[in-house]
């Protein structure tokens, strides 16, 4: 397998998810955690790699704070509302 030296330049935020990540992933170094992450993210659905998670996140933060959430006693009942 040929490989290749690349140099990238990251903010400081990115970095420190990539720590965060290499620490519950239990990598064994950084540039290992940045790999794993890259081959994950190259094999994700076109759907996927655009999609704002951290608006859609705000986006439900907002509606549970404004009460808009249903609860259900049931995955019966729950199928039950999304029939209506």
């Amino acid at each position: 397998m040929h490989t290749q030296k690349l140099t990238i330049n990251l903010s400081n935020d990115l970095v420190q998810e990539i720590e965060h990540y290499k620490e519950i992933a239990a990598e064994p170094s950084r540039s290992q955690a940045i790999i794993d992450l890259l081959k994950h993210a190259l094999t994700l659905p076109p759907y996927f790699k655009g999609y704002d998670w951290k608006k859609a996140e705000a986006e439900a933060d907002k509606a549970i704070a404004e009460g808009r959430v249903k609860s259900f006693k049931s995955v019966k009942e729950l199928l039950a509302n999304l029939k209506k």
